[in-house]
């Protein structure tokens, strides 16, 4: 299937995302699905965060897939707080983009099957709003079985062209909700009589039957014309030539008259009440009906269809005016006389003015209506919503429970209730080694010494730096280095151990042996007097003597005061120079296995410089494992 948007795309869309704290995007979604949550979940890129989001999009709505794919943007986009200012986060195509990533990972995974209760539900219609309710009865517990008098399901969705929903799509969410266990979907079986269920054995019944009668606008030869059902049916079955009028201005009339253009049409000319502005479509649908050359011909009302020997011959039209001051509405459009117009260059018409219900049925004790069948023409997710609702008061009917209140029937808060969140692993890549997870102690009191680290990996850390060690050197910094209290204190709070590096070598040796699934590692540096020959060696021989003791990782100090009384040493890394020099001899003798981490500092005017020296210097040893970090502390204004 093609996707929605590039994973580049996909990205810039989930960093836009400013995971509101009112959440108005999920206000907004008829199914109350939460972009907050699953664009946050999905936000790590990995197989697992896919999985994860995509069950908590399915969870509040089965049909997450196709609504994905085709939801206007009137809906979540409308609400996004980033409408007014950049646009809005392309919420739907974010959703369908996390779905189909999901389904090609293996599926939608997290939801149980609900154990069968002693109770039998019909759902009539296996389209969005049918779709949706059996799931949401399936997880209730009750055997579910689904007429469906089309030979496929997915009701309405099969109308909509393929070049706006993948038929794939259609079928792996269908696929998703039989998943859900307890679903039996009988295709080509029409029922007359929804309460007729009831006498054989069904205990409720579930009427989303949608609207398939095509609405006839009681013209002249209007039998001649195709109407939109039939058409957007099988759309291949009719081979246009020459000019199509399409008659209707909704997104049904849309998907006609852009099918019909690239389907070999010459020209196609929708005949609107509306003005373009007026017409109920989203902004995608106008940029359709521009990309694909269709002429609107607006504020016209097609009065015949005009037929010669059986076949359509051009149309007569007139055109209309909307009353001053009124928002459009049928009612208050006006014709205006002598505006009559004869078109004799049109031979195929298409009727898409909407549909109805075909027939309507009596509402008895135990059925209950959802979907277009009972709201009228909405969208998909609508659909779905009133389908959880339907289910949930079917629910409560069949468990002898006071009805559930509904404020609006195209709102639903109901979830699957078998959904089972996920576990997210916090397992992480380490320069090539898997780590439990990334949270690792730092260099500092926690971890000095073996004690403190069997203790923390006890408790359950993935890893540590154990603290700062040299040879031979002074362990206590003078207070000139940074911000003192007075000549006679300190300003700096334990930076180095008071452990040798021979000691802590020894430590580490122990600690690789007792617990080889844990990341140890331990922090040094060396001296920094301005005789490079001989500081070189200082760098280089606590470097071989970590790597000799088996530590897993080396992170140098360049970030704290002690490279060497009134050098240039007090804070390495705040000189550019200084810091690659330094990193330099570390990576020339760097065992390739081993990574070396650099802790640079906070406290500069711009780390930019000193990140392009260091880059540099990585850049001359390509097989060599290293990177940089910013862990520590820096002044700030009393």
């Amino acid at each position: 299937m093609k996707r929605t948007m590039t994973e580049m795309q996909f990205k810039a869309e989930l960093t836009k995302c400013e995971y509101c704290e009112a959440r108005p995007c999920e206000a907004a979604c008829p199914a109350n699905c939460s972009p907050f949550d699953f664009i946050m979940a999905a936000k790590g890129g990995e197989p697992q965060d896919f999985l994860r989001s995509a069950s908590l999009i399915m969870k509040n709505n089965p049909l997450g897939g196709v609504c994905g794919t085709v939801c206007p943007d009137r809906h979540c986009m409308a609400k996004c707080s980033h409408k007014d200012f950049d646009g809005s986060v392309k919420i739907p195509e974010v959703q369908a983009y996390i779905i189909q990533k999901a389904k090609e990972l293996g599926g939608i995974p997290g939801f149980a099957k609900a154990s069968v209760k002693s109770g039998k539900v019909a759902v009539v219609g296996a389209g969005p709003a049918g779709l949706a309710a059996a799931a949401v009865m399936s997880q209730n517990g009750y055997q579910v079985t689904v007429f469906e008098k089309r030979k496929e399901s997915g009701g309405a969705c099969n109308l909509i062209p393929e070049f706006r929903l993948d038929r794939k799509i259609i079928r792996t969410d269908i696929d998703f909700v039989k998943s859900l266990g307890n679903i039996e979907v009988r295709t080509g079986q029409a029922v007359k009589d929804p309460a007729a269920l009831l006498k054989k054995g069904y205990n409720a019944v579930i009427s989303a039957t949608g609207l398939w009668a095509p609405i006839m606008p009681g013209i002249e030869n209007q039998d001649k014309a195709v109407n939109v059902v039939d058409y957007l049916s099988n759309p291949k079955k009719y081979k246009f030539a020459g000019k199509v009028a399409v008659i209707g201005g909704g997104a049904s009339a849309v998907d006609c008259a852009v099918t019909a253009k690239k389907n070999g049409a010459s020209k196609v000319e929708m005949f609107i009440l509306e003005t373009l502005s007026e017409m109920p479509l989203s902004a995608k649908e106008r940029e359709e009906l521009l990309e694909n050359g269709i002429e609107l011909t607006n504020r016209t009302s097609v009065t015949a269809i005009k037929a010669k020997n059986g076949k359509i011959s051009g149309l007569t039209t007139v055109k209309v005016d909307l009353v001053a001051g009124k928002k459009f509405s049928l009612k208050d459009l006006k014709t205006i006389p002598g505006t009559e117009q004869s078109r004799n260059d049109i031979k195929n018409v298409i009727l898409a003015i909407g549909t109805r219900a075909e027939k309507r049925f009596e509402q008895t004790k135990g059925i209950f209506s959802a979907g277009d069948y009972a709201n009228g023409p909405t969208t998909v997710v609508e659909a779905a919503a009133s389908g959880k609702n339907a289910a949930a008061s079917a629910v409560a009917y069949l468990s002898r429970k006071p009805a559930p209140k509904i404020k609006k029937d195209v709102k639903s808060f109901v979830e699957l209730g078998g959904h089972n969140p996920l576990p997210v692993s916090l397992e992480t890549d380490f320069f090539g080694r898997k780590i439990r997870s990334p949270f690792l102690l730092s260099a500092a009191p926690p971890s000095d010494g073996y004690d403190q680290m069997k203790k923390a990996y006890e408790a359950g850390w993935a890893g540590g730096v154990m603290k700062t060690a040299f040879d031979g050197g002074d362990i206590h910094i003078p207070g000139e280095y940074m911000h003192t209290f007075n000549e006679t204190t300190y300003g700096n709070c334990d930076n180095v151990s008071g452990h040798s590096l021979s000691r802590v070598c020894g430590e580490v040796k122990k600690l690789v042996k007792e617990f080889p699934d844990r990341l140890t590692m331990a922090s040094t540096g060396g001296p920094v007097t301005g005789n490079d020959k001989e500081d070189k060696k200082g760098w280089q021989a606590n470097t071989k003597k970590l790597e000799n003791a088996g530590v897993m990782g080396i992170e140098y100090s360049l970030s704290c005061p002690q490279g060497g009384d009134g050098t240039e040493g007090d804070i390495v890394s705040q000189n550019a120079a200084l810091t690659a020099k330094i990193i330099d001899w570390v990576m020339e003798v760097s065992d390739p296995k081993i990574p070396k981490l650099f802790k640079l500092t906070g406290a500069v005017t711009s780390i930019v410089p000193i990140a392009r020296a260091i880059k540099e210097v990585f850049d001359k040893y390509p097989n060599k494992k290293a990177g940089i970090t910013l862990a520590n502390t820096f002044p700030v204004v009393d």
